[in-house]
């Protein structure tokens, strides 16, 4: 048996209950959702060539890619090249020729693995607009 309570029914009140806590925990989860597909980009300094010009590494979790770019210098031209990408919670990799690239998730630092025998660290922040 129902009891009527201020214009809905006991049950009407649970049930309406029920489906607001739901329609937070859905509003909640793909705002995270949405937040671990954002595109991000790293900023990084190449510390074998103190007067190069900082290169970018666009992130991009929901196509599953990153985006290396690297900014015209006197002995380099600009390029821009997009890799598959493998994402899990602490680490990010990709490859790109003979080198396998590793970015730390929780420092932004990326390293550079050249076959075994040769490794480089790049480190790295996340990009920001200035104004």
């Amino acid at each position: 048996m129902r009891q009527h309570i201020g214009g809905l029914y006991n049950t009407d009140k649970l049930i309406h209950k029920k489906l607001r806590t739901l329609s937070v925990i859905i509003m909640a989860l793909t705002s995270g959702a949405a937040a671990a597909t954002t595109p991000i980009t790293l900023v990084c300094s190449n510390p074998y060539q103190p007067g190069s010009p900082p290169f970018t590494i666009d992130l991009d979790p929901a196509h599953r890619t990153v985006t290396q770019s690297v900014s015209a210098s006197p002995n380099v031209p600009a390029s821009s090249t997009k890799y598959a990408a493998t994402f899990d919670a602490r680490k990010i990799k990709y490859s790109a020729g003979s080198w396998t690239y590793t970015i730390d998730r929780m420092t932004g630092d990326v390293s550079a693995d050249g076959g075994g025998s040769v490794v480089m660290n790049f480190p790295c922040h996340v990009g920001k607009a200035q104004f």
